[in-house]
């Protein structure tokens, strides 16, 4: 690599937050926070056609957070069934990222329990599922 490539790296350490709009912020935060246990910040309120919107996070290992901008904003929403999960597993998604199989299968557990549809991707080692807001998210593990 040369000298004017190198100074032209930028240091990327992953992505901090997706911002993302929510037509219930309130079903937004129960579905992330009971369902996946992730945290919550403070809402802030609506202001010059933002609507309300907060931050839902994890804390990764380094102490760093990584997480979701949900903005509240009416949006158009359809209704998906069982069988629909598998045909739009694939479709652009947001790819979270477990340690190990045994927080893999907890999570499992947790969506089953909230009636969250599931599909695996054996290939992969992964699972997809959707959010209240019909976005896909894939689970990863790393063992």
């Amino acid at each position: 690599m040369s000298n004017t490539e190198q100074s032209l790296q930028i240091p990327w350490q992953g992505i901090h937050h997706i911002a993302l709009n929510t037509a219930d912020l309130d079903a937004t935060i129960r579905f992330y926070r009971d369902v996946l246990g992730m945290q919550i910040s403070d809402i802030a309120p609506s202001q010059g056609g933002r609507g309300r919107h907060c931050l839902i996070f994890f804390k990764r290992k380094d102490d760093d957070i990584c997480g979701f901008h949900f903005f509240e904003r009416p949006i158009e929403k359809t209704t998906l069934g069982a069988s629909d999960i598998h045909a739009l597993s694939f479709v652009p998604h947001v790819a979270l990222q477990l340690p190990d199989e045994t927080s893999a299968n907890a999570l499992r557990e947790r969506l089953s329990h909230a009636q969250v549809s599931i599909t695996d991707i054996p290939q992969l080692g992964s699972f997809v599922f959707f959010d209240n807001n019909h976005l896909c998210l894939e689970v990863s593990r790393l063992a």
